[in-house]
């Protein structure tokens, strides 16, 4: 065999060897993630523990009020929707208020009346108070309900440029 040929293909065969080896002779030293979040958005979120009314086994005909207190923080000035979701009231109780104070104010929703209200709240910390005083229905609609959400507070918009 021609000495310059069997010496070119000897080094070709070295070289890929070569980086073979190479592309197996190095580890990961660090690695990254990272979410960044714009701190700067109106995006901010009620802080709310929820009050938890547990009337239990209800009847017919029965009639109750039960007060609960809870800590709310407003992240930004604007006007705040309270509504009572009327879909979890309805077919069991024939009437259904909820008296809720929150600052000066004290804002009375119904059960297929006045059930949203909108007040206009400062950023800072209110302490809450909800009364509810219900009646069931003389024929309610058997169903059972756990922890699910019937008062809501939301930001419904900004009306002040500062916050």
């Amino acid at each position: 065999m021609n000495k310059p040929l069997l010496l070119g293909l000897s080094l070709a065969i070295l070289a890929v060897s070569g980086l073979v080896i190479a592309a197996q002779m190095y580890g990961t030293l660090a690695t990254i993630s990272y979410n960044v979040i714009n701190n700067n958005s109106n995006n901010q979120q009620i802080q709310i523990i929820p009050i938890n009314f547990n009337l239990g086994n209800i009847t017919s005909g029965q009639s109750g009020s039960l007060n609960g207190s809870t800590t709310v923080s407003i992240p930004s000035n604007g006007t705040y929707d309270l509504e009572l979701k009327e879909d979890v009231l309805d077919n069991v109780f024939s009437q259904f208020i909820a008296t809720i104070t929150i600052g000066n104010h004290t804002i009375i929703l119904q059960l297929h009346e006045n059930n949203d209200y909108k007040i206009y709240l400062t950023a800072g910390k209110y302490t809450v108070i909800v009364k509810i005083t219900y009646t069931v229905s003389q024929n309610p609609e058997t169903k059972e309900v756990s922890n699910t959400p019937f008062l809501l507070l939301k930001y419904e918009q900004d009306n002040d440029s500062d916050s």
